[in-house]
């Protein structure tokens, strides 16, 4: 029997349920399978991330915990972040560490006595390296005039002002946009946002038609790959796909897919790693204690001394931005330009939101008073 035929008749059986309960039957399993979901989210936080780190702080003897950063150890070139291994595994990844606003687990990681913790994330770089590779003029614009771009997306493909574009519209081509990258279509829009394939296949065919750069990239690309059996970044990175032979068209498409996202999120990725050598060599030419511990997709995560703190995000926000390290070897310009988003913290997971006004830190004092070093 057909996948199709499975979920149409999974449909029919829960339509025909939905009409035998009543509403309070409804807001009770709701409430039942919520709670239940809430308790699997729980167990898995405390096997993973409590016991683990509890095992490793034992093992280590230490109120520390040591993670292996492996360079080859994803496809797409971003670094790996695997958790700290004697005899067996212990301690936690970084990557796998949930954000949350309420009781996050982030929290139990601290930087030394008199230090900060400061996470500073780019914002929509996949996105922002995307309308670099593909000319797209529509999202170049939208960058280099600092719109929202999913917002701006929303306005394009619903035909509407930005002010006039709903959180749902908003949301809808945030999704679209990223299910571009990682090669999905109209049936994950649909899953992933509870529409219609319909309407899924209307919103996807309007994104064609507002940014037809980004397809033409596409198709650039999956040709390439098909003739060649492998793709490659601006800064010669490279990924063999010879599955892209295989007669299982199954296997052509997800070799496709790995093309295109490879060349995008392993472009992003070598932006971060050079800002990161950039970074931490600078620190160390001017005999700075501030030094990166950590990152996490598209950020970076230091450990900076209060004394240091406005000069060490300030720095980094230089070699973040600006890229300085990267365009010295490659003389790369992009045609966008890329932003971040600082948080100052008394750990991982809490934190103030740092504002630049003409390169520097102007809410300085606000966030020594958080930190309780005013």
């Amino acid at each position: 029997m057909s996948k199709w035929r499975h979920r149409e008749e999974g449909k029919a059986i829960s339509k025909a349920l939905l009409k035998d309960m009543s509403l309070k039957e409804l807001r009770e399993s709701k409430d039942f399978i919520s709670n239940f979901l809430d308790l699997r989210k729980a167990q898995k936080l405390e096997q993973t991330y409590i016991r683990g780190t509890t095992n490793a702080i034992d093992y280590n003897g230490k109120d520390k915990v040591y993670v292996d950063y492996r360079f080859d150890g994803t496809a797409t070139g971003r670094l790996s972040c695997a958790a700290y291994t004697a005899e067996k595994a212990m301690g936690v990844s970084f990557h796998t560490l949930p954000r949350e606003t309420k009781n996050n687990i982030r929290s139990i990681f601290v930087p030394p006595e008199d230090h900060a913790f400061v996470t500073i994330d780019y914002s929509t770089m996949e996105l922002r390296v995307l309308a670099h590779l593909s000319r797209e003029q529509g999202m170049i614009d939208a960058f280099n005039s600092g719109q929202d771009l999913h917002s701006y997306t929303g306005s394009l493909l619903f035909n509407k002002s930005i002010d006039e574009v709903t959180k749902q519209e908003r949301q809808l081509a945030k999704t679209v946009s990223f299910l571009i990258v990682y090669g999905g279509g109209a049936f994950n829009l649909s899953e992933t946002m509870g529409i219609s394939i319909k309407r899924a296949e209307g919103v996807v065919n309007s994104y064609k038609e507002v940014y037809p750069r980004v397809f033409r990239f596409m198709d650039y690309v999956h040709n390439f790959v098909r003739e060649n059996e492998y793709a490659y970044t601006i800064f010669g990175r490279r990924r063999n796909l010879n599955d892209i032979s295989s007669k299982d068209k199954g296997v052509q498409h997800r070799s496709l897919r790995q093309g295109f996202n490879f060349i995008v999120q392993s472009t992003s990725s070598d932006i971060l790693l050079f800002a990161l050598l950039g970074l931490s060599q600078h620190y160390k030419a001017v005999n700075m204690k501030s030094k990166v511990v950590s990152t996490v997709h598209d950020s970076l995560e230091l450990v900076v001394p209060y004394d240091e703190l406005e000069r060490a995000v300030t720095l980094a926000k230089i070699h973040m931005v600006e890229c300085p390290h990267l365009k010295s070897i490659f003389d790369v310009n992009f045609l966008v330009p890329f932003e971040i988003e600082t948080i100052v913290g008394k750990s991982f997971g809490d934190g103030m939101e740092v504002e630049y006004a003409e390169g520097s830190v102007s809410n300085l004092q606000e966030i020594e008073r958080s930190l309780g070093h005013a």
